[in-house]
């Protein structure tokens, strides 16, 4: 069986394991900035998710980011400083690591309002992928998946 690795990535630790919750069913947590789950795609692959919140002192990126498949970040639409410190892990991920990102903003239906802070666009790396996720419902975060996934197969392209 292969075992790919992805990270979910915010500074809400309960915005992380719902995520994680609402594709992997029970979710471990290891301590307040790091939970685990598996999700199995068939009988030859399985997903090991990781919900982390990075920090210079307590994960260290360097080897963790050169065997995941991407990272999805993710933070709460409409909240500004949630949104910035996406902002900071996706510059991270992407200039730093070379890594595959989707950004999900997280709302809690389907048409969300546009606040005024992002009125003049949202600005994420051109490896970046932007969508809207409710992370309460299972068929919105895959995809979220999906489009990691969808990213991986274009780089291979």
């Amino acid at each position: 069986m292969r075992i790919g690795e992805i990270a979910v990535v915010g500074a809400d630790d309960e915005d992380r394991n719902q995520f994680l919750k609402s594709i992997c069913g029970p979710v471990e947590t290891i301590n307040q900035n790091i939970s685990f789950g598996r999700y199995r795609i068939n009988e030859q692959l399985l997903i090991h998710f990781y919900g982390i919140y990075p920090q210079d002192d307590q994960l260290s990126l360097d080897l963790i980011s050169r065997k995941l498949l991407g990272y999805i970040v993710l933070f709460r639409w409409g909240n500004v400083n949630s949104f910035r410190q996406a902002q900071k892990f996706v510059d991270t991920f992407t200039q730093r690591y070379g890594a595959n990102v989707v950004v999900a903003g997280q709302v809690e239906n389907s048409q969300p309002r546009m606040p005024k802070e992002f009125e003049s666009g949202i600005p994420i790396d051109k490896q970046g992928v932007f969508a809207f996720c409710d992370i309460n419902e299972g068929k919105s975060v895959r995809k979220v998946i999906l489009a990691l996934v969808d990213q991986i197969i274009d780089q291979t392209k």
